[in-house]
């Protein structure tokens, strides 16, 4: 009792400290005679060449052993027992997060012989009901992939293909997570995953992308987690990846390498222009004692260079070439001071400069190089007591994603009107190329800086008690993000303008060149925003705080009465002057940086969680809480709001059906909280430093109607009764091992979105800063949208431009089901294959990004024909991996990944965000009667489903101390060039026509590679 108290003092002493993402895992050994009966007092020892302490444990009562605090590794297991032969079971793989179950039955020793025993190991996890997949060195080193811990992901059950990603790749969606975004109607691309290496949290902050790279021959394993996630990890809308390196070992090793893929190795494109390229990729790792069983390291260094000719998407023309460096440097000391008693020391590095944009769709004169990465380390101590573990970790993380534009000159986004229907007689679509459309330079420089800082603590003790066995574990975590900038526009500003011959046309048309009446247009497709609501109100507000106020009075209160409404206000806005436009186009309206200054927000975030699992023989109960708060500080480093506790349950119980560790059924219930992200915090916390002005060329004159950052006007306030959004996750499983290395397994999945976050226009929600309200219905209908101060926890509207709150009525619903066969690497071969059944729908694609549902009527989550099918949706999703090796060295591998194809919705363009289409004709709703949704516009468009099989071919010789490798990687095998994207944008929007192929497949390409292993 003495002992246990003083565990629970050691671990309340150290409870400021925060908890990572866990790097081992556990075996437990059951050991029982031949008539199954249990046997206490046995011995068990597990030990791995890749693991620098042994462990063992003696057996209770009920025969019943946990090894604890196991690096992922294989391990043999041996059990002996006065009296009884010894049993071994060898290849024992052991996983991060996981518990290995063993049965050992024991003979009676026999006087003539000493017989060892080899049994089975298992493959399925019978304690707990997480889903996950470990993706391993067998595995990723005899398959097609890319070379990179992202690329990975694409193995896992029910991660969704990035093929259609515009910015590279690399975050996937799974299951809950969105794969679509309005702005640029970006498709692949998912920030509701969480990224770990060696423990540290290296999701990108700002963006939730991922935030580092690294050499992956220095990974062990990549844990990623897909659902069923109990209280001691993070929970996300996605997938949570965790990457755990090497150690070395007792013996010295090492690898040099050398991958290779140039423009000769890549098939003729069929659907756009052919690209010259070259890569040259090597990197080499070294490992092995410092002092032999007590510590080892292991090191590595990657250097990466590619050059590209870039060319443009519609024509294959040359535009540019861009080189690329990468350098990733990692290093591990890992010291076992005592054979209970282990620091680990990591150290990586990924600094990366390019030197121009690799986009087609970027023309030279928008041409901007990066720098980007990082250094990050952390530093861990695990000490294991008789009956418990106490580990506590230390991590720093840098990210830098800087931008600079290549051009000095003011950037000029010029916006070409178009239309389905020529407008009185007249055509309006004016034809018009990249070049058109990109005038001036990308026109800012950009230091960007991302930095996560972390504690953690976790204490794990197990209990025997009457009613089974507990192993309870509590912990804790702080965390604090930093977002430095300094940026600044070339020449001070940056412009959007109107090409001349659109407004020719609208003359000829007879449209009068205002704001106001180009609103009202009747086609659907306008590809620009005209003020809204929130814009006219600061105009005027603008206008009354002048001294001069008169003369624009004269221009814009056109019946007098003293009072300038939005309507006057755009009908006075009139779309003609060229003046200190960069490029002589039309003015349509600026961006002015009016004072320069770098700005640093940040948000912490403090976690403690408990849970208890339970055995009670052949049922495991995992009951678990984890508490999360998070705090947002502004660029003058006050707190700008702080979110309450949120407390998220996490259940799950498992059955071990016959008790023999091959079979369980489990039920699983948890909740996941989404943090808000920086962007969010340096939305409302802009308080200093770089100030912004958007103004409107009106009455010969720049005038402001908003103002952005500084302590002029705050930008945006949390509401008070803003809640962090999150998933609620039921799921159902099953999985069988079937013996031989070979599993299966089934999972019915229903996740539920909810408090998702938005930006809102109080003007028209509920009330301006002089009490008025531009709501266009009666407020008190039975269906109406107005939602009042009371909803936001406002007496008064604040002052800010905007407000950032709880999206009324928002969610998103995911149900699927998703079937699991693997064979993991044994007698030579190895299989990965998994079918899922998604179905999504929801009203919402906003995902802690400021976008247009809080602003427009029409786009509210409640409106008219919102919900529905989920844009970024793909139903069907089938994947198969497998490889096989003889044992002369030849090894083949390949991967066929399969999808129904993705959906998105009919849109039009406005302010780059690709929005559901309107109806032709007026309705009325709430009330209000306008052209809401078109029926059945979101998720309307379907894509083409396509198949992707790539092959491996390897083979591996002994040259006495080095071994030698040599592969070729043939990504896209059958040169299926098909479609893969429609344009979603209705006619005239686009290079192509609505429903036309946008994005094809890439031709088939050859990857050379070779490594030395010594």
């Amino acid at each position: 009792m003495k002992r246990l108290l003083l565990h629970g003092v050691c671990a309340l002493a150290l409870l400021a400290l925060p908890l990572f993402a866990q790097t081992t895992g556990s075996i437990k050994v059951t050991v029982k005679d031949k008539s199954g009966s249990p046997l206490p007092g046995a011995v068990v020892l597990a030990e791995s060449p890749d693991f620098i302490a042994k462990r063992s444990a003696t057996t209770r009562e009920d025969g019943s052993a946990t090894l604890v605090a196991l690096d992922p590794a294989v391990y043999d297991v041996t059990v002996t027992m006065t009296g009884f032969q010894t049993a071994k079971n060898k290849n024992v793989q052991v996983n991060s997060g996981e518990v290995a179950s063993l049965r050992f039955n024991l003979a009676v020793e026999s006087v003539e012989e000493e017989l060892v025993v080899i049994s089975e190991a298992p493959v399925v996890d019978v304690t707990q009901a997480l889903t996950s997949q470990n993706i391993t060195l067998e595995l990723t080193e005899s398959l097609p992939t890319g070379r990179s811990y992202q690329s990975y992901l694409q193995l896992v059950p029910g991660v969704l293909p990035d093929d259609f990603s515009s910015t590279g790749g690399g975050n996937p969606a799974s299951r809950s997570g969105l794969a679509y975004r309005d702005i640029g109607g970006e498709v692949g691309d998912s920030r509701d995953n969480f990224y770990y290496i060696e423990g540290i949290n290296v999701t990108d902050p700002v963006t939730g992308t991922f935030g580092a790279n690294l050499n992956t021959e220095i990974i062990q394993e990549q844990k990623v987690i897909t659902g069923g996630v109990p209280a001691e990890f993070v929970g996300a809308p996605g997938l949570v990846s965790n990457v755990i390196t090497k150690s070395g070992g007792n013996e010295f090793t090492g690898s040099l390498n050398y991958y290779h893929q140039d423009d000769s190795l890549v098939g003729d494109n069929d659907n756009r222009g052919d690209e010259n390229f070259s890569t040259f990729d090597t990197a080499f790792t070294l490992g092995g004692p410092v002092i032999r069983d007590k510590m080892w390291f292991f090191a590595s260094y990657r250097l990466i260079e590619r050059e590209d000719d870039v060319v443009t998407e519609d024509t294959g023309d040359f535009l540019r070439t861009v080189t690329r460096d990468d350098k990733q440097f990692f290093g591990k000391l890992t010291w076992q001071a005592t054979n209970a008693d282990k620091f680990t020391l990591s150290v990586f590095t990924d600094p990366t400069e390019r030197d121009g944009s690799t986009d087609r769709t970027v023309t030279n004169a928008r041409n901007r190089s990066r720098d980007s990465g990082g250094d990050r380390f952390i530093l861990n101590y695990q000490h294991v007591f008789s009956n418990s573990v106490l580990e506590a970790s230390y991590s720093k993380h840098n990210g830098e994603v800087s931008d600079f534009s290549a051009g000095r000159d003011p950037s000029n986004e010029v916006i070409f009107l178009g239309g389905n229907d020529a407008v009185n007689g007249v055509d309006i679509n004016v034809a018009n190329t990249l070049f058109d459309q990109q005038l001036g330079a990308f026109g800012e420089d950009i230091i960007d800086e991302r930095d996560n800082d972390s504690f953690s603590l976790s204490y794990e003790i197990f209990v025997d008690s009457p009613f089974g066995n507990h192993t309870l574990k509590i912990g804790a975590e702080f965390e604090e993000h930093n977002n430095y900038r300094d940026r600044s526009f070339i020449g001070g500003s940056e412009y959007t303008s109107i090409d001349s011959r659109n407004l020719a046309a609208l003359q000829t048309a007879g449209i009068p060149l205002t704001a106001g009446a180009i609103s009202d247009l009747s086609w659907t497709d306008t590809q620009f925003d005209v003020y809204n609501t929130s814009d006219f109100n600061g105009l005027i507000n603008t206008i009354n705080a002048r001294s001069d106020r008169e003369s624009f009075y004269a221009l814009m209160d056109t019946d007098g009465d003293g009072v300038i409404t939005p309507e006057e206000a755009a009908s006075a806005i009139v779309f003609s002057s060229t003046a200190g436009n960069p490029n002589g186009m039309i003015n349509y309206d600026r961006t002015f940086q009016s004072e320069d200054g770098a700005q640093e927000t940040k948000s912490e975030g403090t976690t403690f969680y408990i849970q208890d699992t339970w055995d009670v023989k052949d049922f495991h109960f995992n009951i678990g809480i984890r508490a999360e708060r998070w705090e947002h500080f502004a660029t003058t480093g006050q707190e700008i709001y702080t979110f309450d506790w949120e407390i998220a349950p996490r259940l799950s119980a498992t059955w071990d059906i016959n008790g023999e560790g091959r079979q369980k059924v489990s039920a699983y219930y948890g909740r996941y909280y989404d943090p808000i992200r920086n962007n969010m915090t340096n939305f409302a916390g802009s308080l200093s430093g770089r100030v912004r002005e958007e103004q409107v060329f009106i009455n010969d004159e720049w005038l402001t109607y908003r103002t952005r950052g500084g302590p002029q006007v705050q930008d945006a306030f949390f509401a008070p009764t803003t809640e962090t959004p999150y998933t609620d996750e039921f799921t159902l499983g099953y999985a069988l091992d079937f013996g031989n290395n070979m599993s299966l397994e089934v999972n019915l999945i229903k996740r539920q979105v909810r408090d998702i976050l938005e930006d809102y226009d109080l003007s028209l929600y509920a009330i301006d800063t002089e009490g008025n309200t531009a709501y266009p219905g009666p407020i008190d209908d039975p269906d109406t949208l107005f939602l009042g101060l009371d909803y936001f926890g406002y007496d008064e509207n604040p002052g800010s431009n905007f407000v950032i709150a709880t999206l009324a009525g928002g969610k998103r619903d995911y149900e699927g089901m998703e079937v699991i066969f693997r064979k993991r690497f044994s007698n030579g071969w190895q299989v990965l294959s998994s079918y899922n059944r998604n179905d999504m729908e929801g009203n919402t694609n906003s995902d802690s990004n400021a976008d247009f549902q809080g602003d427009v009527i029409w786009l509210d989550p409640r409106s008219p024909n919102q919900f529905g099918r989920q844009p970024g949706l793909i139903e069907n999703l089938f994947k198969a991996a497998a490889s096989y090796e003889w044992d002369n060295g030849l090894q083949v591998g390949g991967s066929f990944r399969w999808n129904s194809g993705i959906y998105t919705s009919r849109t039009r363009l406005a302010s780059r965000r690709h929005l559901p289409v309107l109806a032709d004709e007026e309705t009325t709703y709430a009330g209000i009667t306008r052209r809401w949704l078109e029926e059945g516009a979101v998720g309307a468009v379907k894509n083409p489903s396509f198949s992707t099989l790539d092959l491996r071919a390897q083979y591996r010789r002994d040259f006495g101390l080095i071994t030698a490798e040599f592969f070729l990687d043939v990504f896209n095998a059958l040169d299926d060039q098909d479609a893969i994207l429609l344009q979603d944008l209705v006619a005239g929007q686009g290079a192509t026509g609505f429903g036309d192929a946008k994005l094809f497949q890439n031709p088939r390409r050859f990857y050379l590679g070779m490594r030395a292993l010594f």
